[in-house]
């Protein structure tokens, strides 16, 4: 008996460990692997010739499976996604793809999303749509993530079109964020898309997405400033507000208090500032007497430097307050600089003559030419005229 059951129980084993390396249905004509949980395809090809294109990834869908929970497809040259671009279930739940929580649609040179482009895929938890082209739609209802109301990592590090008013993408990605059901979102990575400001609108329509919101990136753009809205101050899950590489000199006194309160609601609150080149003179005084006190956690604090001034190349936090003060330039040092300016700008305009007589100086010897037998023509008309005119009878 004991036997017998050895042997059912070998049967399963054997049967279960088939079961696991079942092949599904992959593209055959592109880079792809797929078993019953992950597809993942890649590309090292030029844009213009891989096969991961615009025709592939429309029919991809087809090949997604009820068990499929990861798909991945990078390198390809993808410029829109579609409505429905991972199915049509209206009315149909069975083209529902339930089980799929993580999509990673990673540099394939998308340009433009379309609403409803995720519908279908309702319970994502994990959306990666960096090193793309995107031009974030002006439509006022484009409702780009509404099929997702899971979601809760959305990555668009470097994701948008670069040469774009940074400004524009933002205001019109919260125009998305508003049409769309966030509430669950909790990480927005947001680094490398040459935003040069986070205004109090962009944080206040995060309030209002989520109250989960756990960490805000924005690493590696051009931000000189943040601006919290008021209702920043009532997350309670907030984590890191990463800022580094950016472009600050300074922060404001409202900025940091909202650091101090978002580090009540949570003591692992950590901000980074790591990168950003600080000009150290009067203007930073209160900033760097709150970086000495404050208790939130901030990263490489002790080597965040002074990039200008007096102070240039110490470390903010060897400086004492005394030491943090503007410097007025001297009215003769000023006069100074513009002389210096008016004698450089004159030597280029001389040189630019130089240079333009020497390389048209045959065309400038003709003009000449021309003119002297012209200027020389009517003197010598003039002189016969006086003369004839001398030797008329009146």
């Amino acid at each position: 008996m004991n036997s017998a059951l050895r042997h059912i129980c070998l049967i399963l084993v054997i049967c279960v460990s088939r079961g696991s390396t079942i092949k599904v249905a992959c593209p055959e004509y592109v880079e792809c692997e797929c078993n019953e949980t992950t597809i993942r395809c890649h590309s090292s090809e030029p844009r213009d010739t891989t096969k991961l294109n615009q025709n592939f990834f429309d029919e991809l869908k087809d090949f997604i499976q009820p068990t499929t929970t990861h798909l991945t497809v990078s390198g390809g040259n993808i410029t829109e996604l579609m409505k429905n671009s991972f199915g049509s279930c209206s009315g149909d739940s069975s083209k529902s793809h339930p089980s799929l929580t993580d999509v990673v649609l990673r540099n394939n040179n998308i340009q433009k999303i379309h609403g409803q482009a995720f519908h279908c895929v309702p319970n994502v938890l994990r959306l990666d749509l960096s090193l793309n082209n995107w031009t974030v739609s002006n439509v006022n209802h484009a409702a780009i993530f509404s099929g997702i109301p899971s979601l809760e990592k959305l990555v668009l590090t470097d994701s948008m079109k670069d040469n774009y008013s940074g400004k524009r993408h933002l205001r019109r990605l919260s125009a998305v964020f508003n049409n769309s059901h966030l509430s669950a979102l909790k990480d927005i990575y947001l680094g490398k898309n040459d935003l040069w400001t986070f205004t109090s609108d962009a944080s206040s329509t995060l309030c209002r997405v989520t109250k989960n919101l756990r960490i805000l990136d924005l690493h590696s753009n051009n931000l000189a400033k943040v601006v919290f809205d008021p209702c920043f101050g009532n997350l309670t899950n907030i984590q890191l507000i990463n800022l580094r590489d950016n472009s600050f000199i300074g922060v404001t006194l409202n900025t940091v208090r909202m650091f101090d309160q978002l580090y009540k609601n949570n003591p692992i609150f950590t901000v980074d500032f790591r990168g950003n080149q600080w000009d150290c003179d009067c203007n930073l005084v209160d900033f760097v007497k709150w970086v000495k006190t404050t208790k939130v956690n901030i990263r490489g604090k002790q080597n965040m430097t002074c990039h200008d001034g007096q102070n240039m190349g110490k470390y903010l936090w060897d400086i004492p307050a005394s030491e943090l003060v503007c410097v007025a330039r001297a009215p003769a040092q000023t006069a100074n600089a513009g002389v210096v300016v008016v004698s450089i700008l004159l030597v280029i305009i001389c040189c630019v003559v130089v240079v333009v007589i020497i390389l048209k100086r045959n065309s400038i010897k003709e003009a000449y030419t021309g003119f002297k037998k012209s200027y020389f023509a009517k003197d010598v008309q003039f002189s016969y005229a006086s003369v004839n005119n001398s030797n008329v009878d009146v």
